[in-house]
Order: C-alpha cells, then structure tokens, then sequence
C-alpha cells in the first residue's frame, strides 16, 4: 500500500514539475525569437530562408504576412537581438493601394492585439506605436523617395543592459495573432 501511495506521489510530483516547465517557458516576442537572442539562434528559431548577413542584421527578403511578401530585417547590438522590422514597398507589380491596404489591414490586427494605439501625422507620413512592458511597436505609412512604403518595427525596450529586465509577468495582449 505505501509503495502505491509513494509511486503515485511520485507521478504525480513529475507531473506538476513538468507542468511548471512548460509554463515557465518564455514567450517569443517576435515571431519565434525573444530580446536578446544571438544571430545564431535566431537563424536556428526562423524557418525562411535568409537572403542575407550584414553586420548586425540579418535580411529575408522573402517572408508571409497577412497574405503577402514581405521583407524582414532583424537588427543586433554585438550578439544581442535589439530590433525586427517588416517592410513592404511599392515596386513595378506593388502598387501604393497595395502597401495602404497591407497598412490598413495590420493596424486593424495590431489594435485588435495590443489596443488602440498612438497615432502621429507628420505631412504624408503616419506612424502609429504600440507600447508592451517588453517592445516598442511602431507601424509607419508614408511616401518616401521612390514611392509609398510601410514598415512594422518591434524594438527592444528591455535591452538596455540591465541585468534583470523590469516586466510584468501578468501583462498579456489583448489577442494573440500569429507572427505580429
């Protein structure tokens, strides 16, 4: 009878520490990959294929997003991931409505995600930022040199080289949405 006892304990026990691993687990903050992470493991965490390795950046210039193609641009401080930006321009098959609508679309998602937002106008350009206890979110739409352009950027608010990063572990978006 003890040994029953015992051995349920026991499973019980591994089940309960098993749980608590798995809860433990952090949470990406963009796409498969958290602050911090080196050039190293991101390329071992993103499934596309890169395009290309620059100092301090890595480049896919061939990645899914709400149904289009995009651009991804993941920027380092040494070894340490600081910053992930999308970026969709308009090009001979890209047209401006083309980029405004992939604009309109992931602004709606990001409101839907993290709220309304901030929102700032400065002559054709727009940004709207996104603050979460870990990334700064800015979407911008605007026209540039050589014609309309959007990019969605994540930057590092916790990498600032504090050895305990101040979050709170109780913050949670509004919607979880894949990829954004």
């Amino acid at each position: 009878m003890t040994t029953i006892r015992s051995r349920l304990l026991y499973v019980l026990l591994l089940q309960l520490g098993t749980v608590g691993l798995l809860m433990a687990q952090p949470t990406p903050d963009i796409r498969q990959v958290r602050w911090g992470f080196s050039p190293k493991q991101v390329k071992e965490a993103e499934k596309e294929k890169r395009t290309s390795s620059k100092a301090e950046k890595l480049i896919y210039a061939r990645v899914p997003l709400i149904n289009r193609t995009v651009g991804l641009e993941y920027g380092f401080n040494g070894d340490s991931l600081l910053s992930a930006s999308y970026y969709y321009y308009t090009t001979a098959s890209i047209s401006e409505a083309d980029v405004t609508a992939a604009s309109n679309e992931l602004e709606g998602l990001l409101r839907e995600k993290y709220g309304p937002g901030k929102v700032k106008r400065v002559g054709e350009l727009q940004t709207v930022n996104w603050l979460t206890p870990r990334t700064q979110i800015t979407l911008s739409l605007g026209k540039v040199d050589r014609g309309w352009s959007m990019e969605l950027m994540y930057l590092c608010r916790v990498c600032s080289g504090d050895p305990v990063p101040k979050t709170n572990p109780s913050w949670k978006p509004l919607k979880e949405i894949p990829d954004l």
